[in-house]
């Protein structure tokens, strides 16, 4: 077994001094089928200096090339590979689309400039991987050269069994790395999803002498991106596309772009994306439901937390990659005047607990003005969108509040509670309500809440305090259907402050509302 030689990470603030190492994730999976012997081979055809495949082992104990815990996505057999012994999964597929074993691919790239980098996700896979390497091309000049990624846990499984391996450490947090997170694995590449890339983590992998490999980046601009950023390794499904806009990007001097997009440009591509993101994560929180009998329900929304979040981030990062994001689970991540906000579940003590009332809020501002936003109901499969100046819809339905005056008697109003305590003033507000004949209502979710303002539901909703993270999508479409925002000191155009108690309603109630909700917030007492 040959180590991968990793270069010396390239010099952070000097892009275009040399062009990142192109990894070929799953061969070229969009050419043939992926992990397969012929993705391989295209992979390295097209010039991949790395070919980054999967490995799982069977039940005999024969490391093969999978992604997934089962064989049933890619070869339509529900088993999980663990529990199916080698000679039923080699019958699967046909032709040379079939699953290999990873020393017939450790034999196809003997001789070839390419790279292995072998995947694992589960340690105790760890053994028969490690074996099935060791044992290949042992002691001849052509040896395939290897490194390794995968969990923390299945790549210190790897280096215990293996201290001279090129390991890579993953790295899923928007935090730069330190000394002390590497010093126990020794990795020599910090190995993280393109969501988490930022110029501060480039510096700290620099300076500790590991190099950057980030994933999946297909499209041209993060290409170019990751690249002005330092990354020294880009994983890629299309490895063609990489290797036109890095050579293109040599040929040309790494320049940027000498036009900036004007507002209506980036609002017309963000609405776009963020509406298909949202129906993206309806599918994936209908799929990920959180199961009461499967164990610690809060760990399983905040799995389902972070998964949600990290995928945004990514699918924003692919399509706007200068742009900063904020988000609830991983922080703050820097950029230009653009900025997203991100809440994955907003009412997660609901998910919990079986209740169907959460949402997820996605909404980008530019300057700090809201310029696009999305609230997603991922149980009734509604997503709310508004952009600057173009109106609130819900599928083909026009969200528009008249002005017709509306008496408190008989309506609704939402509000959610200040963490687990009613804010103050909330019992004033109540009484004062209650004897106009108004019901209040706490659904659990204030995304969701302010957002029914917009779609006519209820005569208004308030907030003990503003967060653009929770509320800045909801605050958009508001406005953008004509309804009324307000703080203490009046009616806001465009965000309240951080922080503080605002007031969204109807325009034909809202001045009766204002004047009960401040009385209450305030402590002047009930109104007449």
């Amino acid at each position: 077994m040959t180590t991968l030689e990793t270069p010396a990470p390239t010099t952070t603030g000097r892009p275009g001094l040399r062009p990142p190492r192109i990894v070929a994730s799953r061969g070229a999976p969009g050419v043939r089928r992926e992990n397969t012997l012929p993705a391989v081979a295209v992979a390295e055809a097209l010039g991949a200096d790395l070919v980054a495949v999967d490995v799982r082992v069977t039940a005999d104990g024969v490391a093969v090339l999978l992604h997934d815990e089962t064989l049933g996505r890619m070869w339509g057999d529900g088993r999980r590979v663990s529990a199916t012994p080698w000679c039923d999964v080699a019958r699967l597929g046909n032709g040379l689309d079939r699953i290999p074993r990873l020393d017939a691919v450790l034999e196809r790239l003997e001789g070839c400039s390419a790279a292995l980098v072998v995947g694992l996700t589960d340690p105790a896979d760890a053994a028969a991987a490690v074996r099935t390497v060791a044992g290949a091309g042992t002691g001849l000049d052509d040896a395939v050269r290897v490194a390794w990624r995968g969990t923390l846990v299945a790549m210190q499984a790897v280096r215990a069994l293996l201290p001279e391996a090129d390991v890579w450490m993953p790295w899923d947090t928007l935090r730069a790395p330190t000394a002390a997170d590497v010093q126990e694995l020794g990795p020599s590449t910090l190995d993280l999803d393109v969501a988490f890339l930022t110029p501060a983590t480039v510096r700290a992998a620099h300076a500790l002498g590991l190099c950057v490999a980030v994933w999946t980046v297909d499209d041209p601009e993060p290409t170019r991106w990751a690249t002005r950023l330092g990354a020294d390794l880009v994983l890629t499904e299309d490895v063609a596309t990489v290797h036109a806009v890095l050579a293109a990007a040599e040929r040309d001097g790494w320049s940027r772009p000498v036009r900036e997009p004007g507002e209506a440009e980036v609002a017309g591509r963000a609405q776009t994306l963020a509406h298909r993101i949202a129906h993206e994560v309806i599918a994936f929180t209908r799929e990920h439901r959180v199961d009461p009998d499967a164990g610690d329900t809060g760990a399983q929304v905040t799995a389902l937390d972070r998964s949600i979040e990290q995928h945004v981030r990514g699918r924003v990062r692919a399509a706007f990659p200068e742009h900063g994001f904020v988000g609830e689970e991983y922080g703050v991540a820097p950029g230009d005047k653009h900025r997203w906000y991100l809440d994955p579940v907003d009412g997660s003590r609901n998910l919990a607990n079986g209740v169907p009332w959460t949402s997820t809020s996605l909404c980008l501002t530019r300057s700090g003005r809201p310029l696009v936003g999305v609230v997603v109901d991922p149980w009734r499969g509604e997503v709310l969108e508004a952009r600057r100046g173009r109106g609130a819809t819900e599928r083909d339905r026009v969200l528009r509040l008249d002005d017709a005056p509306r008496a408190l008697a008989g309506a609704v109003v939402g509000t959610e509670l200040d963490g687990a305590h009613p804010w103050p003033g909330f019992g004033v507000f109540v009484d004062a309500l209650a004897a106009r004949s108004c019901s209040v209502r706490v659904p659990g979710s204030g995304t969701l809440t302010i957002a029914q303002v917009a779609a006519g539901r209820g005569i208004g909703a308030c907030m003990p305090a503003f967060d653009p993270v929770d509320h800045g999508a909801a605050v958009l479409l508001v406005h953008e259907a004509g309804g009324v925002v307000l703080t203490l000191d009046g009616p806001v155009q465009d965000f309240p402050p951080a922080g503080v108690p605002f007031l969204a309603a109807h325009p034909g109630a809202a001045d009766e509302l204002f004047a009960v909700w401040t009385a209450a917030v305030t402590g002047a007492g009930p109104t007449s």
